[in-house]
């Protein structure tokens, strides 16, 4: 007998529903497996914006904007108007902004830390290393944004730049927030 849609052999059917069920299962294990352990991560997600031109000023502030508690930032150069204010209107809704920038801003002209702190961002320079080259963003001790992305107009229109966005991962979220503590403790 031939097997047609509607008569398939019990044999076949097994298989086929074996196989379509460890496709499944091991389409959920893929997914869960990109989340984290259970129980220590919500469903965790990693996104790439690119520039020139590929909206990661845009996609920044928009994770600034967010922010309920905290956002932390380590930055090498910042010129940005928009992320400049992004981030003081976070501070003026009470949210605890920092920023760690390497020492040699503090006397770049075009640089923005003096409008941070006078905005309510509390600024530190990091002193101890030839240079302070980490471009961190970190909010609500659930987002980090991190990449080669300076926060300048130059990064936006003109340079070959990336941002990574990882969400909701809590270890790797962690391993960050060391990392930005321990910098933050020795700057000034």
């Amino acid at each position: 007998m031939r097997d047609t849609p509607h008569t398939l052999q019990p044999h076949r059917f097994l298989l086929l529903s074996s196989a379509i069920a460890a496709s499944l299962w091991m389409a959920h294990g893929a997914t869960n497996a990109s989340a984290g352990p259970k129980g220590d991560d919500r469903e965790s997600s990693i996104d790439v914006l690119f520039s020139p031109d590929g909206g990661c000023a845009r996609r920044i502030i928009s994770e600034i904007e967010s922010a309920r508690k905290s956002i932390h930032v380590q930055a090498y150069i910042f010129t940005s108007d928009q992320i400049a204010n992004a981030l003081i209107d976070a501070a003026e809704r009470e949210i605890d902004v920092t920023l760690i920038m390497d020492s040699s801003q503090k006397k770049k002209r075009y640089s923005k830390w003096k409008k941070l702190k006078q905005g309510g961002v509390n600024v530190r320079f990091d002193e101890d290393h030839a240079t302070a080259n980490n471009k961190i963003i970190l909010v609500d001790n659930t987002t980090i944004i991190t990449g080669s992305y300076n926060y300048s107009k130059a990064a936006e229109s003109r340079n070959a730049e990336n941002i990574v966005i990882i969400k909701n991962n809590r270890r790797l979220f962690a391993r960050f927030r060391r990392n930005f503590e321990s910098h933050w403790d020795h700057s000034d």
